[in-house]
């Protein structure tokens, strides 16, 4: 998936959906989400650009007073997303290992070191595996 730019506003809109991990209306959102200033229309618009963008994506349909209302999901990752920007603005994924383990070692946070080499070795793994099913 290519990189999507978002606005301020629609990263803090996708932050709160990533921490619910579950379908929501924009109703749902509305009760749930802790700043009180978006109203109605605002989060709408919101929703809307994201799902133009290809962040939000439609996955359901839920019965609300007299009729139904959709359901939206991430169509990205927190992870997609944060990589995607790193990548846009010029850091490669190995870098961020690299400072990342780096930052570990100063801190003494040999466990953590271990632990991410751990994980490593584990995507390589199954990267190779992956690989290999496809030759």
């Amino acid at each position: 998936m290519a990189f999507v730019p978002l606005t301020k506003s629609e990263e803090k809109m996708m932050q709160f959906l990533w921490e619910q991990d579950k379908p929501l209306s924009v109703t749902e959102m509305l009760a749930l989400l802790d700043d009180k200033a978006w109203t109605k229309n605002y989060t709408r618009d919101i929703v809307r650009s994201l799902k133009l963008k290809g962040a939000l994506v439609l996955c359901g349909l839920v019965h609300s007073h007299t009729n139904f209302a959709q359901q939206f999901t991430p169509g990205l990752t927190k992870e997609e997303y944060y990589a995607g920007l790193a990548k846009h603005n010029g850091v490669s994924v190995s870098s961020m290992f690299r400072a990342e383990a780096a930052a570990m070692v100063k801190t003494g946070q040999k466990q953590e070191v271990d632990e991410l080499i751990k994980e490593l070795e584990g995507m390589i793994e199954e990267f190779r595996a992956r690989d290999d099913d496809s030759e």
